[in-house]
């Protein structure tokens, strides 16, 4: 009766062992988001990232044409140094981004309008 316990318990800790395994194998790729956070993906992984600091936009993103945005044409009220050949700062909601003029794909998310005025 003692051997039959044991042999039951053994196949109870391996089961339970191998099912934890996959749970965590599937948490780190399906993992949920708290609430009031958003899901970005980035380096191959999701991330949760708390709400006001994420951008809307990243490096490679192409802007819909319908967005309205501001152009910063004039950089001696900010803390910005020239953008490349090519590119323009601009300034949508509270965000400042370097995009090609050409394409308006984002170069840059330079970052908070507040952080970069003189």
């Amino acid at each position: 009766m003692i051997n039959r316990r044991k042999a039951l318990f053994q196949i109870a800790c391996a089961t339970l062992a191998a099912s934890a395994a996959s749970l965590a194998h599937a948490d780190n790729k399906g993992k949920k988001v708290p609430p009031g956070q958003i899901k970005r993906q980035g380096n191959g992984a999701a991330k949760a990232i708390p709400p006001g600091q994420a951008k809307k936009w990243v490096r490679g993103d192409v802007l819909p044409a319908d967005l309205k945005y501001d152009d910063i044409l004039d950089l001696s009220g900010w803390k910005l140094k020239p953008p490349g050949a090519g590119n323009k700062y601009i300034k949508v909601d509270n965000e400042i981004y370097e995009i090609a003029k050409d394409t308006g794909k984002v170069v840059d998310a330079i970052g908070i309008v507040g952080d970069w005025l003189k």
